[in-house]
């Protein structure tokens, strides 16, 4: 598992359990794909840069067995408004030529930013859950973080260190989403690791592979009040093989769609 940010713990237990499969960390600087705090802009979406984890891991070692994740911290893609926390798990095995990957979006985390023109740093500082999660510290205008702040001295020291740097005299303080800094961000890495293994105990039931689960949706059912037919919405689940063609339907998801949902009745 190539990170630096100390996510092998979080997983390893569930791959013992359900696979008798020992997580090795090792550790490569992942902050090339991008970084939480905007020094380095990540390119291509959560399972995308845990691909390119993921094969930086297979050339630094040889193993032909790995796993990466990556995170993002933004809007609920279903719950406008609100912070959601979208963790990605992926596991390749090119002896099998086999990718797999499971997600999980949660709600439940602790994401927390406000510049020093705010002045009252007490309230943010108990939103944050300072300090059972660090804090970053920078410029307003201009660089130079200062990462993984978790005591009150240290705090004001950068507060006063990212002023003094900003062209116009404030700082910007957050949440460090790095996952040895964020306990929120470790459930929920520890949920897609369980989630990930689970799925790897699952086999085709046509070719017997690995990693047997959702594929995709089949879309398009009709309101429930007008009957009009909404093309997207979705449908059904469909399972699939991480190696084969072989598919089957799943869970049904919706039947019908309330009218809420529908832009007839609710445009």
């Amino acid at each position: 598992m190539p990170t630096k940010h100390d996510k092998g713990r979080l997983v390893a237990p569930h791959f013992h359990n359900l696979l008798q499969v020992h997580i090795e960390e090792v550790n490569l600087d992942t902050d090339v794909l991008g970084t939480f705090s905007g020094e380095i802009e990540r390119v291509g979406n959560s399972l995308e840069t845990a691909i390119r984890k993921a094969k930086l891991g297979i050339e630094a070692t040889g193993n032909p067995y790995v796993i990466a994740s990556e995170g993002s911290i933004t809007t609920d893609p279903f719950v406008p408004f609100i912070s959601a926390d979208i963790e990605t798990l992926l596991f390749i095995d090119e002896e099998l030529g086999i990718t797999v990957h499971e997600t999980v979006i949660s709600n439940q985390i602790i994401a927390a930013t406000t510049t020093t023109l705010k002045n009252n740093l007490d309230e943010f500082l108990k939103r944050a859950d300072f300090p059972n999660h660090a804090l970053i510290v920078k410029p307003n205008i201009g660089a130079g973080a200062i990462k993984g702040i978790r005591e009150l001295r240290e705090l004001e020291k950068a507060i006063i260190e990212a002023r003094d740097k900003s062209a116009d005299g404030q700082a910007i303080i957050e949440s460090d989403f790095r996952a040895m800094y964020s306990p929120s961000r470790q459930e929920n890495i520890s949920k897609v690791g369980l989630k990930l293994a689970q799925r790897l105990v699952n086999t085709c039931p046509d070719c017997h592979t690995p990693g047997w689960g959702l594929k995709s949706y089949t879309r398009g059912v009709h309101c429930s009040e007008c009957g009009d037919y909404a093309e997207n919405a979705l449908k059904e689940e469909i399972l699939g093989c991480a190696k084969c063609e072989y598919t089957k339907p799943g869970a049904v998801i919706n039947v019908t769609i309330d009218p809420s949902r529908c832009m007839s009745c609710n445009p």
